[in-house]
């Protein structure tokens, strides 16, 4: 019989605080790690355990509701806090790969699924995570199935040339490494420290009592001053995040609405995989880390350069570049997005969620690739209200409301919690004058989600990449919607092309084809795909006293 604890909702004092509501931070670094002893591993990841290191849910609610960010989208969170002001709070998450679990599970797990492997490759194991994606990790998934060049990526997330002949799947895979530990802080000096714990804890730098190493590690913070929550484009970013149902307030009128819990944890309602997983992966998720470099530069160049080749008035005059590139991201740098700010940008309309795109076909309105619609289309992926060129923006419903116009009105399973932070220095001068890339910057981007096929691998090879999506704009608009300006990928060498169908300002009943090239600005350099348990699992199953 289930107690009374299972019964209810998400648990925020067994849920890792990166997930929900987001680590508190201004500096955060990811340290990629692999086991070299699996028992001693076991025993080190105990002892943090039992000295309260890794950091829940509700530590970092209360921290944030204390310091008045808890809403992340908002002025309080992305103000100027000055270091000497900030309220100390660090933080430490662990998340494992495939590659990981397999060393650090209980033995007879592994002696288990081995088996049934060997037996039936194909066959289900009730004992351990059956996640296709995840096992087969990031470059596996995107060099084949995306469109990931080896030699494109970084050295840190490519396989050797070596491993991409074998047919064993763990040998084909074990280049990976095993984990990766989330550190944050409020400052530099801090996070530091934080870093030296968990080194003290897995004793590295001692040939005899270590139990792991550190094999490459990423540095991240926020950007200083006003920038604090702007990427390094200059967008205010993580604004359009999914409320959760049970952990999140309830969605204003006319904001997307909320979220079963299931989209972004095992084991609850929404979870695909809710009766097929094992128990001990209940409220965990999985996390995607992507580094993406960003050349600014270039971008600017390039708003400034095709904003005014760009036929009809609609990119046109002293402002047309700033307006380009609000269209191609789906909001100003302020936030306003364009569904309510389409010529000008309107400040006071800064972290406004409360639009969905209505009415779906018209090119009048943000552009259909824009950045923030191919990643959340909103009302493109939802049962009709009134017509697709009637203008009509009634606020929707609740789906839990009885009207009938709440029925198909529920929000997508692709939805992911956005987690990343931006690393590098700011654009120097030189930069600027040679209109240039030289410094190394870009953003960690991670999510969550419950099934990465659904969350993170969807988005980026069905709706990124796919330049007819959303569906059925291409009766009335041919070349199709297009592709996103920022995370747009080739399926394959033969494929076009990117490019982003725009409003003129002349003929709303054509748009004009913008070729964007094959991703000028955004270098996508790889990543992998990990789990981040549940703490009680961390005890319970990965950890031993």
């Amino acid at each position: 019989m289930a107690s009374v604890k299972q019964q209810k909702g998400v648990d925020k004092d067994n849920i890792q605080g990166s997930i929900w509501p987001r680590l508190p931070k201004h500096f955060e670094s990811y340290l990629f790690f692999r086991i070299t002893d699996r028992a001693k591993f076991r025993k080190h990841l105990r002892t943090l355990l039992d000295h309260g290191e890794i950091t829940t849910g509700k530590q970092c609610e209360d921290h944030l509701r204390g310091v008045g960010e808890l809403e992340e989208a908002s002025a309080a969170a992305r103000r100027d806090v000055p270091e000497p002001y900030r309220v100390p709070f660090t933080a430490i998450n662990v998340a494992f790969t495939h590659m990981g679990l397999l060393k650090v599970e209980k033995p007879e797990v592994e002696v288990e699924f081995a088996k049934i492997q060997k037996d039936d490759p194909d066959e289900y194991c009730r004992d351990r995570i059956n996640e296709g994606l995840f096992e087969k990790g990031m470059f596996d998934d995107l060099v084949y199935e995306g469109a990931d060049s080896p030699a494109a990526l970084d050295p840190d997330f490519r396989a050797p040339a070596a491993n991409l002949e074998k047919q064993d799947p763990l040998e084909r895979w074990g280049w990976r490494t095993d984990g990766v530990f989330i550190v944050a802080a409020h400052n530099a000096k801090a996070l530091r420290r934080k870093i030296v714990d968990i080194e003290d804890a897995f004793y590295i730098g001692d040939a005899n009592e270590a139990s792991m190493k550190v094999a490459f590690r990423r540095d991240g913070q926020t950007r200083p001053g006003a920038n604090r929550g702007k990427e390094h484009f200059g967008y205010e970013d993580h604004i359009s995040q999914p409320k959760i149902k049970g952990l999140d307030p309830k969605p204003a009128k006319g904001e997307p609405h909320a979220c079963p819990p299931g989209y972004i944890f095992l084991g609850h309602e929404g979870d695909p995989n809710k009766n097929r997983g094992p128990a001990w992966a209940k409220e965990g998720s999985f996390l995607v880390f992507r580094q993406l470099d960003q050349k600014v530069p270039e971008f600017e160049k390039f708003l400034e350069e095709k904003a005014g080749q760009i036929p009809g008035n609609n990119y046109a005059g002293p402002h047309g570049a700033e307006k380009l590139g609000a269209h191609l991201m789906g909001r100003w740098k302020s936030g306003a997005p364009v569904a309510h700010a389409y010529n000008e940008d309107k400040p006071e309309l800064a972290f406004n969620n409360s639009f969905d795109f209505r009415p779906k076909k018209s090119i009048k309105g943000c552009p259909f690739a824009a950045h923030i619609r191919k990643m959340r289309p909103r009302s493109d992926k939802k049962r009709d209200v009134g017509t697709e060129e009637d203008g009509d923006e009634t606020a929707l419903p609740d789906p839990d409301s009885d009207e009938s116009e709440a029925e198909g009105q529920e929000e997508d399973a692709s939805v992911i919690l956005r987690r990343g932070i931006t690393f590098g220095p700011e654009l120097t001068d030189e930069e600027k004058r040679l209109r240039k890339t030289i410094e190394h910057r870009g953003i960690y981007f991670t999510c969550y989600q419950s099934l990465i096929r659904d969350g993170f691998n969807f988005l980026m090879t069905r709706w990124a990449s796919n330049a007819s999506f959303p569906e059925y704009k291409t009766k009335t608009f041919p070349d199709g919607p297009g592709m996103d300006p920022f995370v747009n990928q080739r399926l394959r060498s033969d494929h076009p092309e990117g490019h982003i169908s725009l409003y003129d300002g002349v003929n709303p009943d054509k748009t004009v084809k913008l070729n964007l090239g094959i991703s000028p600005w955004v270098d996508q350099k790889g990543g992998e795909y990990f789990f981040t348990p549940s703490i009680m699992a961390l005890r319970e199953h990965f950890s031993t006293a």
